[in-house]
């Protein structure tokens, strides 16, 4: 018998509508609120779900129905899912449909359950092939497995599965590797360009072998999560000083980079993001995804940072209202200007296209510039790691795109005893920005633009960071492997 689960927060409702589905020959059980859906999952699997998107009352501001649905399709990713609600708008419908993967959302008019009753019939005579009717296209949702490996000098490898796979496992041998070697190697490899893809690959199976292949604990977890074709996220634990430890390059054999073959990102163990990261769930709120657009064309001038920034305004803006961007140009981004915006309440993501500099010997001083009066002139100054530190921590910023050389590069342990910041990334992640996305070196004026098109395009699609950037970094490796744009990029995501 199909099994519907009824999550609504009035009784009357419950009793009406499960009454009408038991008649119609299902099995229902019902649940007033996220707790008892959340037990029910937990407890029996079901075919469908039918939540209200209100489940705390009239609060217009009140999405938890649309919280609750992502939290159901994580523990049970076959159940299909119906949101209802009696203010319906258009774009909830749209967010909904697109980001949470629901099947139809529907407004509780008197023909309700007549509606109701034609999608779960219709649904149930070809099962998989249900298409919205309340939208011109949808976009699919994947259910992924994180593999998650825990990498501390000293400490045991801890490897974990979460989603379509669920395991986890601990060494017995302890995770040791020469991270100033890695960080050395990397560097030769950028200043020998005739042979970067050699040496980026022997790079990255040096890699494998230390972190894969001689922890059978990994390796076998991790073949376990690939098999049967399932889509895999990586997600590595690391310290800050870990950023240095060129990750993005592993690879097995004469297979691609894991960065290619799946969404790759980092965490880091020693910052607390301050509030929460950017998800499908997150955008598929009502509310308009902000965006602030800012460029800053200083010495020596790039003449592609006001035109990377405008094609960036130009795409978010063709998405109102689900964005709203923002666009600042070098004419009016001066220093003060910039200040006021990043510690702004105003903005879900900063995109700042410029230069950026590293301060190998102070990297708290690592920096980006802009010019202190409008219309490039004054003087250049620097926006220091620390200022932008402490300006981020004010403002309600979760993703930060530095597109500058440098935006990742960190320093080591040794350097905290006398700052508080190993670069810009550190910083900005120590701010409570749970998620970062900056370039391990200098990249070419053709694919720094090119890697932002592709991941705006792709994060409004999947509602993911991660997804976005990995699928920005194939688009660059398969048009030309030998440019090092998409090596570059490294992605922190709190999540």
């Amino acid at each position: 018998m199909t099994r519907v689960l009824l999550v609504d927060d009035y009784q009357d409702f419950l009793a009406t509508m499960g009454g009408i589905l038991t008649d119609a020959g299902y099995e229902v059980i019902t649940a007033r609120n996220e707790g008892q859906a959340l037990d029910a999952v937990l407890h029996d699997a079901f075919d469908y779900a039918l939540v209200d998107v209100r489940l705390h009352g009239e609060d217009e501001l009140d999405e938890s129905g649309s919280s609750l649905a992502l939290a159901l399709q994580t523990l049970n990713p076959g159940i299909q899912i119906i949101l209802l609600t009696g203010h319906l708008r258009d774009t909830q419908i749209s967010r909904a449909l697109r980001f949470l993967g629901v099947m139809e959302f529907l407004e509780k008019t008197p023909d309700l359950n007549q509606k109701v009753l034609a999608i779960l019939s219709e649904a149930d005579a070809v099962p998989g092939t249900w298409r919205s009717k309340s939208a011109s296209s949808t976009v699919e949702v994947v259910r992924d497995t994180r593999f998650t490996l825990s990498l501390e000098a000293g400490q045991p490898v801890y490897v974990r599965c979460q989603g379509q796979f669920v395991s986890s496992a601990r060494s017995c041998r302890v995770f040791q590797t020469q991270i100033d070697r890695y960080a050395m190697r990397t560097e030769v490899a950028r200043h020998d360009p005739s042979h970067l893809r050699f040496q980026i690959n022997e790079i990255g199976r040096e890699l494998w072998r230390e972190l894969f292949r001689e922890f059978p604990e990994v390796i076998e977890t991790y073949k376990q999560a690939c098999a049967g074709n399932r889509q895999v996220s990586l997600v590595f634990e690391t310290s800050s000083n870990s950023l240095r430890l060129p990750l993005e390059f592993l690879r097995s054999g004469r297979s691609q980079q894991l960065a290619l073959q799946h969404p790759l990102s980092r965490f880091l163990c020693d910052a607390i993001p301050k509030r929460e990261a950017l998800s499908p769930q997150y955008l598929a709120r009502t509310s308009p995804l902000r965006v602030l657009i800012i460029a800053s064309n200083t010495e020596p001038s790039i003449d592609g940072v006001d035109v990377e920034a405008s094609e960036i305004y130009s795409l978010l803006n063709r998405h109102r209202p689900y964005v709203s961007p923002t666009f600042i140009p070098t004419r009016s981004a001066t220093l003060e200007r910039a200040r006021t915006e990043f510690c702004s309440n105003d903005y879900d993501i900063i995109h700042y296209a410029g230069h950026g500099w590293y301060n190998a010997v102070s990297p708290e001083e690592s920096e980006i510039c802009f010019w202190t009066e409008e219309n490039r002139q004054g003087y250049v100054a620097p926006m220091k790691a620390t200022e932008l530190a402490d300006l981020l921590t004010q403002s309600s910023t979760r993703l930060v795109y530095l597109s500058s050389c440098w935006g990742t590069a960190s320093g080591d342990d040794a350097t905290l005893l006398e700052d508080d910041f190993l670069g810009l990334a550190d910083a900005i992640a120590q701010a409570g920005v749970p998620s970062v996305l900056g370039f391990r070196w200098p990249v070419s004026d053709i694919g720094a633009p090119l890697l932002a098109r592709i991941f705006y395009e792709s994060l409004l699609e999947s509602g993911s960071p991660e997804m976005a950037l990995w699928r920005a970094r194939r688009e660059l490796a398969s048009r030309d492997r030998n440019d090092p744009t998409w090596m570059s990029p490294i992605l922190i995501h709190q999540v």
